[in-house]
């Protein structure tokens, strides 16, 4: 009588296909673990095109054998690629305690030798490693991450022309460098850029970009030949407020993003575009936009007030708005003049329906800002308040009692306060 297939005589039946799709979503020790299995699956993982080494392998080596365990997981990277039979597609390294050592550029060359299309090296702890020429041969690569590393492309490269999305950490490189290679990847659509290295002035082009990210220091940013953008994330570090502004950011930076849908401004963005001058209306409209988020909007500041006004009235197709308010400062008659005085009862947040409001602190440049968004937004559906930590009781209590009697353009309006 014959026995019953057990669970791994059921795995092993499955076609190759489906069986190399399990594999490579497991970690790498599980993935070289099944060799054990059985004489059939003892050289299965060999030829998976994905080679994925993270960061629990690191720190499990240096947890058993401290400062060996650096030397054991470069070794243990050797035999993972000297073994390996057939195409190799993917490799991935991200490992923090990953020293800046030669090896890397043997990797690097080896797999130079292979169709790669998604390349990943990060690391943290150590000196940034600079590159090796090799990297600039990948011409089959679709996806390439970096992390604390040198990139100064060799010459004679001509750019990445399959590359569809890069995201650099922590990489040591100018702003020109930025410039040349993205516009020497003509099918990117996904460009994430996390630097704490001061830059000049930044021009994107890239015609098929879609989704863009900048963390940073630096002087000016601007878009050429990006007519498919449709997320914009920019984070601001630190505004350099010496420098002269003529003409008004606000207009510039509108101008060149007339198709974004997403709009993410964090740390000190706001501010960079409220220097120069705030026009009264902007000169063209943000006509796809329907999530704006602002970071660190100071409630004292009239010309930072001003310019969320501008993006968000120019903007009708508006439907989710997030505010994280910051009061710098105690000043708050310009502000609250300007509401009182200022006819802004034409303005109408036609698309609006979701809009949260956060560290609200019961300044009145704050409540201000909400009557004007409650009083013209008539399909709003949601308001959520989430109140600052700071706050004593009796503040709030009287927050209450001014946004309850604020007038609702919407009969469906819900204020939801948080604490």
């Amino acid at each position: 009588m014959k026995k019953p297939c057990g669970p791994l005589d059921m795995i092993s039946d499955l076609p190759n296909n489906i069986i190399e799709n399990i594999l490579i979503r497991l970690p790498i020790r599980d993935v070289v673990g099944t060799s054990v299995l059985s004489r059939k699956w003892r050289y299965k993982w060999v030829t998976l095109p994905h080679l994925v080494i993270d960061n629990s392998l690191g720190k499990k080596l240096l947890e058993r054998q401290g400062q060996l365990g650096k030397c054991e997981l470069v070794k243990v990277v050797y035999r993972l690629l000297l073994l390996h039979k057939g195409p190799l597609v993917k490799f991935s390294i991200e490992v923090d305690e990953l020293d800046n050592c030669p090896d890397i550029d043997n990797w690097i060359n080896f797999l130079s030798n292979h169709e790669i299309q998604e390349f990943t090296l990060s690391r943290a702890k150590t000196d940034p490693y600079k590159l090796p020429s090799h990297l600039f041969t990948f011409q089959h690569l679709r996806h390439l991450k970096l992390r604390h590393c040198v990139l100064r492309p060799s010459d004679g490269f001509k750019g990445f022309n399959k590359l569809i999305s890069l995201k650099l950490e922590e990489v040591i490189m100018d702003a020109k460098t930025i410039e040349w290679l993205v516009s020497s990847c003509p099918l990117l659509e996904q460009l994430i850029v996390i630097s704490y290295t001061a830059y000049g002035s930044i021009e994107i082009r890239a015609p098929n970009l879609i989704v863009f990210s900048l963390t940073g220091e630096f002087a000016s940013i601007s878009f050429k030949n990006t007519l498919f953008l449709e997320e914009v994330t920019v984070s601001l570090c630190h505004l350099n407020k010496y420098l002269k502004h003529k003409s008004s950011n606000l207009v510039k930076f509108v101008h060149s993003l007339p198709t974004v849908k997403k709009l993410y401004l964090e740390g000190y963005f706001l501010e960079y575009l409220s220097l120069g001058t705030v026009p009264k209306k902007l000169p063209i409209h943000f006509k796809n936009l329907e999530v704006l988020h602002i970071d660190e909007m100071d409630f004292s500041n009239l010309d930072e007030v001003l310019c969320a006004l501008r993006l968000i009235t120019s903007s009708p197709k508006l439907e989710e708005l997030t505010i994280v308010a910051y009061a710098g400062d105690i000043a708050k008659d310009a502000i609250v003049e300007y509401f009182e005085t200022q006819n802004l009862s034409h303005y109408s947040l036609k698309s609006l329906r979701l809009v949260t409001i956060e560290q609200i602190s019961n300044f009145e440049p704050e409540l201000e800002f909400i009557k004007f968004i409650l009083a013209n937004s008539p399909l709003l559906q949601e308001m959520k308040v989430i109140q600052s930590e700071d706050i004593v009781d009796e503040d709030e209590l009287s927050m209450w009692r001014e946004l309850l009697r604020f007038r609702r353009a919407s009969p469906r309006a819900e204020i939801v306060m948080v604490e």
